[in-house]
């Protein structure tokens, strides 16, 4: 078989070439493969990692909820629910616990009568909208102007004051292994649920909160 010239000074046969070329896709699938598998392993959240002197870790073992005391990492998922559900951005709750993430429930801009869930799991995954079953107190059918009264803007919560008064609660618990398990905001009115709820290994205090993230009350 006639070599092929490369250069001046080098020759390979069709033969070599094709087994060149071979064992470099090879290779560039193999480096692809365990560049991806690299990835996903240390990947994590996109919403960065949970402060474990702050929250309370993942009880089925994975990573700490970085919702749970970081305001800003909240406050990036809101816009990626915002993207998705639609603006104005109107929530009837708000949540974070430590195995599911960030759950939002939003009413449908287009057909306020309806509410769809939507969660931002640890890893920074955004599934949703998933529909809500909606309950009436009087027993009566659900309206849009029940979920109108209901519905409240998130950013009206001071959501980049979260570490500090995390913090403070911690503080103010007297427990000093205190960690937060799980917040939730069923509204901003006075009569609506506020709550940060923490745990240590004798006690599980509760911060009562106003939507300005000020420590309205300690419960234990």
């Amino acid at each position: 078989m006639q070599p092929l010239t490369r250069t001046p000074n080098v020759t390979i046969t069709m033969g070599e070439l094709r087994r060149y070329a071979s064992a470099a896709a090879c290779a560039v699938a193999i480096a692809l493969l365990l560049a991806a598998c690299s990835g996903s392993a240390g990947r994590g959240s996109s919403y960065a990692s949970g402060d474990p002197n702050l929250a309370a870790a993942n009880p089925g073992g994975g990573p700490i909820d970085p919702f749970l005391t970081n305001g800003d990492a909240v406050l990036s998922a809101l816009d990626a629910i915002t993207a998705r559900s639609g603006r104005p951005l109107r929530v009837t709750s708000i949540s974070a616990d430590q195995m599911n993430g960030l759950m939002v429930d939003v009413q449908e801009p287009e057909k306020h009568i309806d509410v769809d869930r939507y969660v931002v799991a640890l890893d920074g995954t955004l599934s949703g909208p998933t529909p809500v079953k909606l309950m009436s107190l009087t027993g009566g059918p659900i309206t849009a102007r029940d979920v109108d009264a209901r519905a409240f803007d998130p950013h009206a919560i001071a959501f980049a004051k979260l570490t500090p008064t995390v913090r403070e609660a911690i503080a103010k618990s007297n427990y000093p292994d205190a960690r937060v398990i799980e917040w939730e905001f069923g509204g901003i009115g006075p009569d609506d649920r506020k709550y940060i709820y923490l745990e240590s290994a004798r006690a599980r205090p509760v911060a009562v909160v106003n939507p300005q993230l000020n420590i309205v009350r300690m419960q234990f």
